[in-house]
């Protein structure tokens, strides 16, 4: 095995690690280990794209700036700045453009019209949750529906990749449909709402950039491979 690929999936091993290590913190309540881990995630998946991509390319660019969005979004809400709330929504808000934006070629190329059904369910799903959510939004109302279209838009155009893209889009769906019921619906009581958010926050995030990953024509260990010709057929 060579060494950028051992490099690969010892960053994954990490990732997992520091996921578990913020999921236990989150139970047992230890926010000071929870604050440290939660602004790592972006950063290690940057580094396992980047060891993996053989050369910068419109969609491993179009990835990098969507985990860049993320990481702000991860971070800003750890620190004790003013609106730090509406300026996380805005990091994920860029990712998920960001997102959507690399999986749209995957998604025109499949040409699977059964995957134009998947409008209306995750449809259904963003406009149920922002109908429930509108009043408790207040003035981050034109927000919430901002990112309730480009969530709804980006977990859509997951299915036209690969069945790991399509599953960490709907997790995707499914943290922030959580997280929107903690912030905005009152009354809304989800037992270990947070931990869950974070759980399907995380295995969606990775499942989303494997499938990226997968879906490379290459990848770094098998571009520099001996006797390897670099071909790159992605857009």
């Amino acid at each position: 095995m060579s060494t950028i690929r051992s490099a690969h999936l010892a960053l994954w091993g990490v990732y997992a690690l520091t996921g578990l290590t913020h999921l236990g913190a989150l139970l047992a309540d230890a926010s000071l280990v929870a604050r440290i881990t939660q602004p790592m995630f972006a950063p290690l998946l940057i580094a396992i794209l980047v060891t993996a991509a053989p050369q910068r390319s419109r969609t491993t660019s179009l990835l990098l700036g969507g985990l860049t969005c993320a990481w702000i979004g991860d971070t800003i809400g750890q620190v004790p700045v003013a609106n730090a709330g509406l300026l996380a929504i805005v990091g994920f808000l860029g990712a998920l453009i960001f997102y959507a934006a690399a999986l749209a070629p995957l998604w025109v190329r499949s040409r699977d019209p059964m995957r134009l059904a998947l409008a209306i369910p995750y449809g259904a799903v963003v406009i149920g949750l922002f109908v429930a959510c509108a009043d408790g939004a207040g003035e981050l109302l034109p927000m919430v529906a901002a990112y309730a279209v480009a969530l709804a838009t980006m977990a859509f155009l997951s299915a036209g990749g690969n069945g790991l893209t399509w599953t960490g889009g709907t997790l995707f769906l499914l943290s922030s449909s959580l997280l929107g019921m903690d912030w905005f619906l009152p009354g809304a009581s989800i037992a270990y709402s947070t931990e869950l958010v974070m759980l399907t926050y995380l295995v969606g995030h990775a499942m989303l950039v494997a499938g990226m990953i997968q879906a490379m024509p290459r990848h770094r260990w098998t571009a520099t491979a001996p006797g390897a010709a670099l071909v790159i057929v992605e857009p």
